[in-house]
């Protein structure tokens, strides 16, 4: 007769519910780690949301503290002609709730750059023979509501000749200007004057600047 070798202490005893045991465990395992991928998922789209909302939020209100400094710098052209007398003003006025960083200008007449007033005059073919008003406009602040007379002049011979110059397709005025965020607009008066164009930074005009 053949004995059976007898169990060793050291083997693990044989129990019939020991497979089961280590499945469950093995499933809340994987239910487990399911869970916290669900959970890690939902945090970085949270995280994304939430940055989302700060960058958006943070740009409307750069829009909104830009609004409220928003320059808008506008041309004004007055003259007037009587039998005995006439006169021509050319201005910038910042019509904008911010301070304007006026850049450069450039006053083409009858399409030749003018450097400065007596220039100008001689662009004209003019002659001063009485007393004219005139400003600094480039690199110069102006506030709102404040009113910068480029040029003025009262003699009747030379404001007719501004005058006939500025009706001239080839007489124009260009100039750019920055708010205090160093958003910069450049207007034209052969385009869309009341509409300037936003530009990264203001022109160099170079020798074609008009220094008053």
């Amino acid at each position: 007769m053949t004995e059976e070798p007898a169990e060793s202490q050291d083997d693990p005893p044989k129990d019939a519910d020991s497979v089961p045991l280590l499945s469950g465990v093995e499933r809340v395992f994987v239910r487990l780690t399911l869970w916290q991928t669900v959970l890690s998922v939902a945090g970085v789209f949270i995280a994304i949301v939430a940055l989302y909302a700060a960058l958006t939020e943070s740009a409307a209100v750069r829009q909104q503290t830009a609004a409220t400094v928003w320059p808008f710098v506008q041309l004004l052209i007055e003259d007037f002609d009587t039998e005995a007398n006439a006169g021509f003003t050319m201005s910038l006025s910042n019509a904008g709730v911010g301070p304007a960083r006026m850049s450069a200008l450039r006053l083409m007449i009858n399409g030749e750059p003018a450097r400065d007033w007596e220039h100008a005059v001689r662009l004209l073919d003019g002659k001063i023979t009485a007393p004219v008003i005139r400003n600094f406009v480039s690199d110069r602040v102006i506030s709102p509501d404040e009113t910068v007379v480029v040029i003025a002049t009262m003699d009747p011979d030379l404001a007719r000749r501004f005058q006939a110059a500025a009706a001239n397709p080839n007489t124009s005025v260009t100039y750019c200007y920055c708010s205090i965020f160093n958003e910069c607009w450049l207007a034209d008066s052969q385009k869309d004057i009341q509409n300037p164009e936003p530009v990264d930074q203001c022109p160099d005009f170079g020798d074609a600047a008009f220094r008053n």
